[in-house]
């Protein structure tokens, strides 16, 4: 620490007398052993004999109370809150944060500073704790669910962490934090009627924007919904930095495939193997970008365009989409989930996705992969799937007791399953949203065989008649 322009040192790199340009009365300033940061203290005196007599006493008290285990420096809350959020600001403009870091941010300004703001960081007990807990459920009406309460104990635990590395607190004044929030709640979703009925109503919410700009949000969201909707992609955390660049196409027996290369996420970067019908939706996305309408979407993919997929007509980022399709919730008369009593959001498009990978039968491992999360997440977010996903299996109509064994017959269902790709409900949603149909070779490269096979035929049998 540097010497100001009148000091005295009274200990080198321990204790120094400081006065300040605009006071006449000396500081005491002085650092303790195990502790980082310089105290200061004035004496309330100009007198030199007097103020090196009260800081001999303000620094070997202070030596005391962090041997005995009792903080060196007093804070308040909101002061040490203050600098742990100015830290996550940092890093999110640097691009170093996690996602999360946005979100500790607002926890920390909602709720923490201003119920704690004005107490000393050291007198925080557990009883305050339980307080707060009231005091944010009233706020709310309601109890934050057991992943949002895990959110803000992060955010409060970082102000500990620093309160403790500078002094303020010791590990003994630490409080326990804890999570009364519930495990396992079913998130409001959608039927897929009901995603259906909402596509059908985009044309109209679309139509009733009052404002230009209010007109181009909304055909914006008309597409990034079934977008979510089809990938199972986290709104806003992995959309929005997503490039065209990031597509990738890779030909695998004669079918496009699409990959995403996703940047950001609540685990990082990881890619994505995109349905099918995501190529009708890229599709409308580039006809509504005017710097890229006049190419293909091959040519586009190819070029690789450093330009983010979800922006508006007029080239601009949307800023805010949920409280957009919060309207077009009301408008459709969708915004509550009849089964969970919730309203939806657009993190409910996840589930939906989530919802009919597992009745198509995609193992949950492998869903757990694809959509960036964890096995234990998806088993305790969809286990009231399960009965529906085995349905099949428990009626006898493929494999096991009761099925049609030795017939070839169970081949044939199991073909014809498979060739639902064609009329299977995502893609269904997609259509219903873009107005588009998808080329049958993409839809599924068995059916579109066995359809130009049959065509052969009926060809051959047509000939040998004439």
């Amino acid at each position: 620490m540097p010497l100001a322009k009148e000091s005295i040192v009274l200990k080198p790199a321990e204790l120094r007398l400081v006065r300040r340009d605009d006071s006449s009365n000396w500081q005491a300033h002085f650092k303790v052993k195990g502790v980082r940061t310089w105290v200061r203290k004035t004496t309330n005196t100009n007198n030199v004999s007097e103020a090196a007599s009260l800081a001999e006493r303000f620094y070997m008290k202070a030596t005391f109370d962090f041997e005995d285990g009792r903080p060196v420096i007093t804070r308040r809350f909101r002061s040490v809150a203050a600098v742990v959020i100015l830290g996550l600001e940092e890093q999110i403009r640097d691009s170093t944060a996690l996602v999360s870091y946005k979100e500790y941010i607002t926890a920390l300004k909602l709720y923490h500073i201003p119920f704690f703001g004005a107490h000393y960081i050291d007198n925080i007990t557990p009883a305050l704790i339980s307080e707060f807990h009231a005091w944010r459920r009233d706020q709310l009406g309601r109890e934050l669910s057991a992943s949002a309460q895990n959110t803000h104990n992060v955010a409060m635990n970082r102000v500990f962490d620093l309160a403790t590395e500078k002094g303020y607190m010791n590990i003994y004044q630490r409080p326990p934090l804890k999570n009364t929030g519930h495990v396992g709640d079913r998130r409001a979703e959608f039927s897929h009627d009901e995603i259906i009925k909402l596509m059908q109503c985009g044309d109209s919410f679309i139509a009733n924007a009052r404002m230009a700009k209010t007109k181009l949000i909304r055909e914006l969201l008309t597409i990034y919904v079934p977008f979510m909707a089809a990938t199972g992609m986290r709104p806003g955390t992995e959309a929005e930095f997503l490039e065209w660049r990031h597509i990738d196409v890779e030909v695998r027996d004669g079918q496009p495939i699409l990959h995403f290369r996703l940047q950001r996420g609540k685990r990082g970067a990881r890619n994505l193997i995109a349905h099918h019908s995501c190529w009708l939706l890229l599709e409308k996305l580039k006809a509504q970008s005017p710097d890229l309408a006049h190419l293909s979407l091959n040519e586009v993919l190819k070029k690789r365009f450093a330009k983010r997929l979800f922006r508006l007509s007029d080239g601009t980022a949307p800023h805010e989409l949920n409280k957009s399709f919060r309207q077009w919730l009301l408008e459709s008369g969708l915004l509550q989930c009849p089964v969970t009593s919730k309203e939806r959001t657009l993190y409910s498009l996840r589930h939906y996705y989530a919802t009919q990978r597992l009745l198509e039968g995609i193992p949950i491992h492998d869903l757990a992969q694809q959509m960036g999360t964890s096995v234990q997440m998806i088993t305790k977010h969809y286990s009231h799937l399960t009965p529906l996903m085995k349905a099949k299996q428990f009626a006898g109509v493929i494999g096991g007791v009761g099925s049609l064994n030795g017939s070839g017959e169970s081949e044939l269902i199991k073909t014809l399953m498979a060739s639902q790709m064609a009329n299977n409900n995502i893609l269904s949603m997609v259509q219903a949203s873009t107005h588009l149909s998808l080329p049958l070779i993409v839809q599924s490269v068995v059916l579109t065989q066995d359809f130009t096979k049959r065509l052969e035929d009926a060809q051959q049998q047509q000939a040998q008649v004439i």
